[in-house]
């Protein structure tokens, strides 16, 4: 056994899979010639048959089976290890991994970057745009260290720390008209007629919306375009005449097509908030509990400000 090489286990796993040299070969980039050696080689370190060969292809014997399960166990340990180690590295060298979600944020966490690297030019920073739900999940396994993200539904996660960095509410245009959310939906038998552009579902302010039209028995709009990603979007709007809910922080833009009201009456349930989430069970290095204080030190920003005063500054 003190000839066996961890490529061996994975050529014997991929003929296992396969059970066929051909199939085996297109896995690993190898001829089936060269597959075929390296099974022949690690039987001949065993001293067992691992397949029983004919015209059909290659059949695994019993002790095939007991070596591919051991296979996959040191397969996982390795990318665990692999993982520790990567952790480790990071640790020692000053990386931080952050999610963002969202948008009304994104000034806020550039200028905080720019900080962050003004403060330590060596700090190595890793940015990753999803869905919350995925965020969420990276952040469950370790894979961020912080996430920029909305806060719909997660007061009742214990396990997160979450800092309040933007409030906003909501409200409904086109590129030639607005309404408030309650205007919307006291018309939606005629409103839900016109094209809708929507976040993906999973995105938080389409889980709110999605809920608000459930909630009041009034069904979803068919007419659809929906999007997981703002570029594009403006354009989207003007080429469509399409409409869309969007926080108020979005009122610069859409006072650029349109006159827009100095005020719209407020709906409780789509009102938005957004900031940083952390999980409050793990031990944090001294540069990321650093990096959190640099994005929640400021007081948090205010959407609706946006239709009293247009240079409020988000």
């Amino acid at each position: 056994m003190k000839n066996m090489k961890l490529r061996y286990f994975r050529v014997i796993e991929e003929i296992f899979n396969a059970q066929s040299l051909v199939g085996a070969s297109s896995k690993l980039n190898l001829t089936s010639t060269a597959v075929s050696k390296a099974c022949l080689e690690v039987e001949n370190i065993l001293g067992v048959k691992l397949f029983t060969r004919s015209n059909s292809g290659m059949t695994p014997t019993e002790i095939c089976h007991s070596i591919v399960e051991t296979s996959r166990v040191i397969r996982s340990e390795l990318e665990k290890l692999t993982h520790r180690v990567n952790q480790f590295k990071e640790i020692r060298t000053g990386a931080i991994n952050i999610g963002f979600q969202a948008p009304a944020l994104e000034k806020r966490i550039m200028q905080g970057i720019s900080r962050l690297k003004q403060m330590d030019g060596g700090l190595k920073i890793r940015i990753v745009y999803r869905e919350r739900p995925y965020l969420l999940e990276m952040l469950e396994n370790g894979e961020l260290d912080f996430a920029f993200i909305d806060f719909f539904q997660l007061n009742q996660n214990d396990r997160l720390n979450l800092e309040v960095m933007h409030r906003d509410n909501c409200f409904a245009a086109s590129r030639s008209a607005s309404l408030s959310i309650p205007e919307l939906l006291g018309g939606w038998e005629v409103n839900r007629q016109n094209l809708w552009i929507l976040p993906v579902k999973g995105v938080a302010l389409r889980e709110r919306f999605d809920a608000i039209l459930s909630a009041r028995d009034l069904q979803p709009p068919q007419n659809i375009v929906e999007y997981n990603s703002s570029v594009g979007l403006e354009e989207l709007f003007l080429c469509t005449n399409g409409w869309g809910i969007l926080p108020f922080y979005a009122v610069p833009i859409v006072r650029k097509h349109q006159l827009v009201r100095s005020n719209y009456e407020l709906l409780d349930e789509m009102r938005l908030e957004s900031g940083i989430a952390w999980m409050g069970n793990r031990t944090r290095s001294p540069h990321i509990e650093g990096a959190i204080r640099v994005f929640t030190e400021e007081r948090p920003e205010n959407g609706e400000l946006m239709l009293e005063d247009p240079s409020y500054p988000l």
